[in-house]
């Protein structure tokens, strides 16, 4: 019995490759692909836009200026819908007063709430008439709530003014009518000048 070769033919051949390259790149989308994470990127905490030099107004009902956000870098991060800062910087305004500064080295909005978290090392002060801090405070954590002039920690805070030192754990500072109310282990000292 004689044997006759297997006669594909041209398009049989142009058939066969497509089926060899196809087989191929499926195998090589399987190797690459493997160990990468499955969740979809909805889901994963990466930002889905970013911003740099940022400058937020607030203005309240009568159209004054109520606050002013900056930050160096914005990340939104559309998994929680949080926010993330770089270096947020705030002034808060009340009537015809000099504003209060309130700086940190990052913070955090969250979503759909006013409220403004500041972390590192934050730092509120205010000018008087002479372009001089009046006191400030130091402390590492700040809950802000810029929409009502408000702003709380439940960490240590040093109160500097022009002749004293304070020391407390957590204070509630009230900038609308310049109240600070120190929660716990208040203790002063007093500078002659």
């Amino acid at each position: 019995m004689l044997r006759q070769p297997l006669d594909l033919g041209r398009a049989g051949g142009v058939a066969l490759l497509t089926l060899l390259l196809s087989a191929a790149s499926f195998w090589l989308w399987q190797v690459l692909t493997r160990g990468e994470p499955s969740l979809p990127a909805a889901r994963r905490h990466a930002p889905d836009y970013y911003l740099i030099d940022m400058v937020r107004h607030t203005m309240d009902r009568n159209g004054d200026l109520q606050n002013v956000l900056m930050a160096d870098e914005v990340y939104h991060y559309p998994d929680d819908n949080s926010t993330e800062l770089a270096r947020p910087r705030m002034e808060i305004y009340n009537e015809e007063e000099s504003p209060w500064q309130v700086i940190a080295e990052r913070g955090s909005l969250k979503a759909n709430t006013d409220l403004v978290v500041l972390h590192g090392r934050v730092e509120i002060w205010r000018l008087n008439d002479a372009g001089e801090r009046e006191f400030e405070i130091l402390t590492s954590e700040l809950r802000v709530f810029p929409n009502v002039q408000y702003a709380e920690t439940d960490n240590a805070a040093t109160i500097k003014s022009f002749n004293s030192v304070t020391k407390t754990k957590g204070f509630r500072a009230n900038f609308g009518h310049h109240r600070i109310e120190l929660r716990e282990r208040v203790r002063s000292r007093i500078e002659r000048h």
